[in-house]
């Protein structure tokens, strides 16, 4: 049924989450946006996209230190069942060029307009507000992973949690656990290449 339809019929039509980014970024004309307005502009959606705008761009920079501890601060927050996302001044007063947040906000938008066809409500028990504890413990363990310095060890951990958001945001149960299983994998694949270079250097020096 289309958007045009449904307005007909008198229902309203859930502003998509790839929709919010975009308009955000087309709305902003100032030199530099920070991070507590993208807080502000996302509203009740943030805890869920502004993880996916600081998550996502790790599965192709390496530059998780700079982007991970916001994510983990927001799944602290979750973990304590805060409603509204909060960040330390020092974070929400950073500022994102508006060329550099135009380049990440359309790689989010290509992004969530890709998944955003697959998901639905579903297996909605895991994201009620005590699952959402759960979730956010894990998200806080995905992070962690995350930021360890490993060659590409940033790809499937990046992924795993812009899933499990976007499942938070879309109330899709299904996709956040296909979240954490890439997330999962993401974890194995730095464990495994931890265990080679350790077993290297011990054939080398001999400890």
């Amino acid at each position: 049924m289309s958007q045009v339809h449904q307005m007909a019929l008198g229902r309203a039509v859930p502003e998509r989450t790839s929709e919010i980014v975009a308009r955000v970024a087309r709305e902003n004309q100032a030199p530099s946006i920070s991070v507590g307005q993208l807080v502000d502009a996302l509203k009740d959606r943030s805890f869920g996209v502004i993880i996916i705008l600081f998550a996502l761009p790790n599965a192709v920079i390496p530059i998780s230190w700079v982007l991970g501890l916001p994510i983990l601060v927001l799944a602290v927050q979750m973990v304590i069942g805060r409603q509204e996302p909060w960040l330390p001044s020092i974070m929400e007063r950073q500022q994102i060029s508006n060329e550099m947040f135009n380049k990440i906000a359309s790689y989010v938008v290509r992004y969530l307009q890709k998944i955003e066809s697959f998901l639905k409500p579903r297996w909605c028990w895991l994201t009620t507000d005590i699952a959402e504890r759960f979730v956010g413990i894990y998200l806080i363990f995905l992070t962690l992973v995350l930021i360890v310095p490993v060659p590409f060890g940033n790809a499937l951990p990046a992924f795993g949690i812009s899933i499990i958001a976007a499942g938070l945001i879309e109330k899709d149960g299904a996709a956040i656990v296909v979240g954490a299983l890439i997330g999962l994998a993401g974890f194995f694949y730095v464990i495994v290449l931890l265990g080679g270079a350790f077993a290297a250097l011990k054939a080398i020096f001999g400890f």
